[in-house]
């Protein structure tokens, strides 16, 4: 067969294209190495230069859970790993594990529930059974020395931002006004895929408890008297920074006048910010409704969800949990921290008489802007 040369001239196209790639590739590895200021010399060939590329690392595990509480169920925990670009993170081992509170020892326990293993988008899931004794826990995702996680909480009764739809959720909003002002509530942020609702506090009072609130109705979780012992737990997350003294009370209250005039029969009172500059909450605990001023705990800054617990002895407990990111796998785990823990008596609370749960505001001015966001809340 016949021989045909080949196109010189094409072959010569041909190299300059690619002698202009390479001279792309090469500024752009540059670039890189400059931005992240790791140095190379003008000899360095695109090889070399490569080499020297930094190698992203993991650097931080998101957990959500669609569902926090649970009354028996199976819960889903998803997981998703992200790098020091800030960009998803696969094939990334994670391990499970679930940790909670000895009540005999009153110390932390861990127990491992699997390995799950990232796919291309950063993503995993897994299933997480109920612990054999109702209460709450803590899921704990980890690899290496990097964690995150999600409170849970295992009920008799509960709620999950999910529960309502939109509108009920509005319904369970309630605002009571004050004298020159008024309180008000609104969802800023709905999405039950996600697991939360948004509720912000738009405006309040700076009068006194019973003169001018709002809050959240939990009406399904039960009808109480102050004489039971019902441990209550909400997961909630202040996504607001401030430098001003807020309160919320948390418990249960006398819904008297239809939730015109309610009464907190018996929970805790938790501070944000100490009126100083200082962000974030303290713990408190007051013989509500006289809102004293003792306050525990050193400042707490907003943006993580925590475990709002009020216990339901004839002493009352009142504290709030920290995420946990230490080891659980040691011997002796550290405990986790917890904010305030006081003893005294439910006769300091309210009148007799039948009580439902809630979540009550009140602010110090009459133009407060403030968010929370509700995870879910439960009795035991």
């Amino acid at each position: 067969m016949g021989y045909t040369p080949p196109d010189l001239s094409q072959v010569l196209t041909n190299e300059q294209t690619m002698n202009s790639r390479l001279t792309t590739c090469r500024n752009d590895l540059r670039a890189i190495l400059t931005k992240e200021e790791i140095g190379y010399t003008e000899g360095d060939a695109i090889i070399p230069l490569i080499r020297k590329l930094p190698v992203p690392q993991l650097n931080k595990i998101e957990v959500e859970m669609p569902q926090s509480f649970s009354t028996g169920s199976d819960l889903n925990v998803n997981v998703k790993t992200i790098d020091t670009n800030n960009d998803s993170m696969a094939n990334v081992n994670v391990d499970l594990y679930r940790i909670y509170l000895d009540p005999q020892w009153n110390s932390t326990k861990g127990a491992y529930l699997g390995q799950v293993t990232t796919n291309s988008r950063g993503e995993a899931s897994a299933t997480i059974e109920m612990p054999q004794d109702k209460g709450w826990f803590y899921i704990q995702a980890r690899s290496g020395n990097v964690v995150g996680g999600h409170f849970g909480g295992y009920c008799s009764e509960c709620i999950n931002a999910e529960d309502f739809s939109f509108s009920t959720w509005y319904s369970n909003l309630f605002s009571q006004h004050g004298v020159g002002s008024s309180s008000l509530l609104d969802i800023v942020d709905y999405d039950e895929n996600e697991g939360y609702v948004d509720i912000t506090i738009e405006k309040a009072h700076a009068s006194a408890f019973s003169s001018s609130f709002a809050g959240i109705k939990l009406d399904s979780l039960g009808t109480f008297t102050k004489s039971q012992t019902n441990p209550m737990f909400a997961i909630l997350e202040d996504t607001t920074n401030s430098n001003k003294t807020y309160w919320m009370g948390f418990g249960l209250a006398f819904n008297t006048d239809a939730w015109s005039t309610p009464i907190l029969a018996a929970g805790a009172k938790f501070m944000y910010g100490d009126g100083s500059g200082e962000y974030g909450f303290r713990q408190a605990m007051d013989g509500i409704p006289d809102l004293g001023s003792n306050n525990n705990g050193t400042p707490q800054p907003a943006g993580n969800p925590r475990l709002f617990y009020a216990g339901g002895d004839w002493s009352f407990t009142a504290c709030v949990y920290d995420e946990y990111a230490s080891d659980p796998t040691e011997e002796y785990p550290s405990n986790i921290v917890r904010h305030g823990s006081y003893n005294w008596n439910m006769s300091y609370f309210g009148p007799s008489g039948n009580a439902k749960s809630s979540i009550l505001f009140n602010f110090p001015d009459s133009s407060t802007y403030r968010t929370f966001r509700f995870y879910g809340a439960g009795v035991i």
